[in-house]
């Protein structure tokens, strides 16, 4: 074993007390903490992004832990940031030149690594192989929660402290690394019924996805992806669907579920009802560009729908 990793014998510690321990690595106030399913990736309640977020030493995220939900590290401003290092070249780059505190995931040779970052915010940006550098409103496991497959988060991490470091430096160390850009243009789908919609590709970097026409297979961006083929895209019909939850949808339902307003095992027919419609519409119209036209057939056609309930 080498001497900067520490790893607990297999069962030796509650999950609680591996929570307590990984936790103290976060005790930074541009650490949120959320609540993630149990045994899950996704976000436990709507509205983490604004409202559903906790200090590291919440007793809400306390309970949460002791009842076995997981947790999530939040990074709401981009001041913050992790980086999915699943290949092994990036992790011995980021080892070689920016030493930094990082924890296993729930896969073999998988590691987060964390970052403080002096200059934000840092976005979300793609790399190969479903690697990704999770920053502004971005979020990664914490350690002490369990994978779906069982394996537990951080029972390997490293003894460096949190680094802190400008975006200009990881960025430059990750470049190799980067998905190729595409000439991103702004889209717009029109429906069947003469509706304009925002386009699915204007939503999610398709640009390391297969794809084979316009039916494109990549990772989910906002939950991950295992097998790193878990989303399907048909730009044709501007629709989505998750395998890992058998879920997907229309633009809006993507919205909901990056929002934080649905989780992604949520999206399926009949999910946008009541007060989470209404903050989908809004929230479509006043930051992805929902044309008003849009937004008010959108609304008379679910009127006339309620109406006939």
């Amino acid at each position: 074993m080498k001497k900067d990793e520490q790893t607990p014998e297999e069962g030796s510690e509650p999950l609680k007390e591996i929570y307590n321990s990984r936790i103290l690595d976060f005790r930074h106030p541009k650490f949120r903490v959320i609540k993630l399913l149990p045994n899950r990736k996704e976000p436990a309640e709507k509205g983490w992004t604004t409202i559903n977020n906790y200090p590291f030493d919440s007793e809400i995220i306390d309970n949460w832990i002791l009842q076995g939900g997981n947790y999530g590290i939040f990074c709401p401003k981009g001041d913050c940031c992790f980086v999915d290092a699943d290949t092994k070249e990036i992790q011995a780059e980021l080892d070689k030149r920016l030493s930094t505190f990082w924890y296993s995931t729930g896969r073999e040779c998988h590691r987060q690594y964390v970052y403080l970052i002096s200059d934000p915010p840092i976005r979300n940006i793609p790399l190969k192989e479903g690697a990704y550098i999770k920053g502004q409103n971005g979020y990664a496991v914490g350690p002490g929660s369990v994978h779906p497959n069982g394996i537990i988060y951080g029972l390997s991490r490293s003894g460096y402290p949190i680094m802190t470091v400008t975006k200009e430096e990881l960025l430059k160390i990750l470049k190799p690394f980067m998905v190729r850009p595409t000439e991103k243009k702004q889209r717009t789908i029109i429906d069947r019924k003469g509706v304009v919609w925002i386009s699915l590709a204007d939503l999610i970097d398709l640009s390391d996805f297969r794809h084979s026409g316009n039916q494109y297979q990549g990772p989910h961006p906002i939950h991950g992806s295992d097998t790193g083929l878990n989303l399907s895209i048909d730009l044709d019909r501007n629709l989505w669907h998750c395998f890992r939850h058998d879920s997907g949808g229309s633009v809006l339902e993507y919205i909901a579920v990056k929002e934080g307003i649905i989780n992604c095992a949520e999206a399926v027919p009949g999910v946008l009802r009541g007060e989470r419609f209404w903050e989908v519409l809004e929230v479509a119209f006043r930051k992805y560009g929902l044309v008003p036209e849009t937004a008010a057939r959108i609304l008379r056609e679910r009127l006339k729908d309620d109406a006939t309930r």
